[in-house]
């Protein structure tokens, strides 16, 4: 069978099942990866036995298995993976988290895109798939940066241009299903570790469209299951969401967009009236501000106000 110019980076957290279900899905592609990088954010769910496992079995493709010391948080593990993948050839490296399963022509057509764009891809950094969340495109996944008012904002990509089947231009991605040029990777850097969770790819995708144009190709599809949506009580994740949100926008946009942004975030948790959703998004807005990022002290996983 036919492998690919493309690595796979895979992260995982304590989701066993998640992992099991997405290494069969690259095991089973139309057109295999160069290798499989499998990062285990030291996982207590019985993952390392079972990749000790997987990993005696006989596979067409090199893989390996990081193991972490301790829970560094998507952003640490996308860190050490994407590190660990500079050290192969593949000139391209696959990212994406374990609840992203990618249907069995995903690598085939990835690799078509890299193909039919010849010598076009040296102004290319990164283009992603379309994941679908329910059935539907999961526009959140894939963002723009629009100015409106005289600030800067990040949008979802409208449905219709899911729909229409056609490669386009974005500016953001998640780690989910997203295709990096190793080239621009090296350029760009590593994603920061420092934000633990949530935004980092923002981010990333922030500086990797300095050196290329980033598209999105609705015919790659990833199935995905997102557990996050920001409703109902306030919890850790609400933490690191807005903070780290602040960082990227004081880092990368000017002044007013960041003004915007935070009273946005304010005016949310507000409106829901709950005291421990202010306090969590106050918290959060002054340690951006302050530029303190890293694991905080109260909001750790697992935390509810």
């Amino acid at each position: 069978m036919k492998k690919t110019d493309i690595g796979v980076v895979l992260v995982t957290y304590n989701r066993l099942g998640d992992l099991k279900r997405s290494l069969a899905c690259y095991e089973g592609q139309t057109a295999l990866p160069a290798y499989i990088i499998v990062v285990d954010n030291c996982s207590t769910d019985g993952t390392a036995e079972y990749l000790a496992a997987w990993l005696g079995r006989e596979r067409p493709f090199p893989a390996e298995a990081v193991r972490l010391p301790e829970n560094t948080g998507g952003s640490g593990g996308f860190h050490a993976g994407l590190a660990a993948a500079l050290a192969k050839d593949a000139p391209w490296v696959w990212a994406s988290d374990d609840d992203g399963f990618p249907e069995p022509d995903c690598l085939q057509r990835a690799q078509e895109f890299i193909d039919g764009m010849g010598g076009e891809t040296a102004g290319v950094s990164a283009f992603c798939g379309m994941c679908v969340d329910g059935g539907r495109p999961a526009p959140v996944q894939r963002a723009r940066i629009v100015k409106r008012l005289f600030v800067r904002q990040e949008l979802p990509v409208p449905e219709k241009e899911f729909r229409s089947g056609r490669p386009f231009t974005i500016d953001m991605y998640s780690f989910v299903g997203t295709v990096l040029k190793k080239e621009a990777l090296l350029k760009a850097g590593l994603p920061r570790k420092d934000f633990f969770i949530y935004q980092d790819d923002y981010e990333h995708a922030l500086r990797m469209g300095k050196v290329g144009k980033i598209y999105c190709v609705p015919g790659i599809v990833i199935r995905h299951r997102d557990n996050y949506g920001g409703g109902g009580r306030a919890s850790w994740r609400d933490y690191y969401a807005t903070r780290n949100a602040v960082v990227m926008y004081r880092e990368h946009f000017d002044r007013a967009s960041l003004l915007v942004r935070m009273a946005r975030r304010l005016l949310v948790a507000l409106a829901s009236m709950d005291p421990a959703r202010v306090r969590v998004t106050v918290d959060a807005i002054s340690d951006g501000l302050r530029g303190r990022t890293g694991v905080h002290g109260v909001y750790v996983p697992g935390w509810e106000g």
